[in-house]
């Protein structure tokens, strides 16, 4: 198969095109995902770490110090991080059971100085205008508020009752 030269120069420009809105979507200080932190040499240096905590998950809890894996539905619960301008970026949580009684979960992410709010998936319903609202029992301090400095990362601790005695 010979290659000709026009057919040499599109590829060229779809293999510049795929790499250039690549970098774009990456780097763009203004653009869709211009939230999350600038790709750095040395790592992200600001964003935001935290905790949370659901509980009692069970009515009797174990004496016994121990963590299992959460249940799997547990996986579906992530955080919302919201800026004060822009979309709601979704942020995974590593979940466990700690002494079969409570459900502890860890996020990080990455994000540019700056103003944001945040709240999890469980506690946050969307009305017919698309309006993230907070709902459940122990979801009233959701979601909260806090700033980025820049090259320091905040840490945003969560804590939810769940009403079981």
């Amino acid at each position: 198969m010979q290659v000709t030269r026009s057919s040499a120069l599109i590829l060229a420009a779809l293999f510049l095109t795929i790499v250039s809105t690549v970098a774009g979507f990456v780097v763009s200080p203004g653009g869709y995902l211009s939230p999350l932190a600038s790709p750095s040499l040395l790592g992200p240096s600001s964003g935001i770490t935290g905790s949370i905590t659901i509980g009692p998950v069970y009515p009797v809890c174990s004496a016994l110090k121990s963590t299992t894996p959460a249940p799997s539905y547990y996986n579906q619960i992530q955080v919302l991080v919201t800026p004060s301008s822009g979309l709601s970026l979704t942020v995974p949580v590593k979940w466990v059971l700690v002494s079969y009684c409570w459900v502890g979960g860890t996020f990080k992410i990455a994000l540019n100085p700056g103003a944001y709010s945040l709240t999890i998936t469980s506690c946050t319903k969307v009305n017919a205008l698309m309006i993230p609202q907070p709902i459940g029992y122990g979801c009233q301090d959701l979601p909260r508020t806090f700033m980025v400095e820049s090259g320091a990362w905040t840490r945003v601790d969560i804590s939810i009752r769940t009403g079981i005695e």
